[in-house]
């Protein structure tokens, strides 16, 4: 059983900021720079990877290098 991706029904805008908010953080947390300096716990870390996948494959669909300022979405 698969869930509906929620970040599908955003605007490419939306996504493509949503996309380097989530890359930004990933970095952090491979440095352990979240929560306070000691990381994420492997729950957070899990669920923070489900989201990257998640506005991925939403950015890979409605954006995919186009540049949103210029979209009529």
């Amino acid at each position: 059983m698969t869930d509906k991706n929620p970040f599908l029904d955003l605007e490419p805008a939306a996504i493509d900021v949503l996309e380097d908010m989530v890359s930004e953080w990933l970095d952090l947390e491979r440095h352990g720079q979240l929560n306070g300096g000691f990381g994420y716990g492997p729950k957070k870390t899990d669920a923070l990877s489900l989201i990257y996948t998640q506005v991925q494959e939403a950015w890979k669909r409605k954006v995919a290098y186009t540049d949103v300022e210029e979209s009529n979405e």
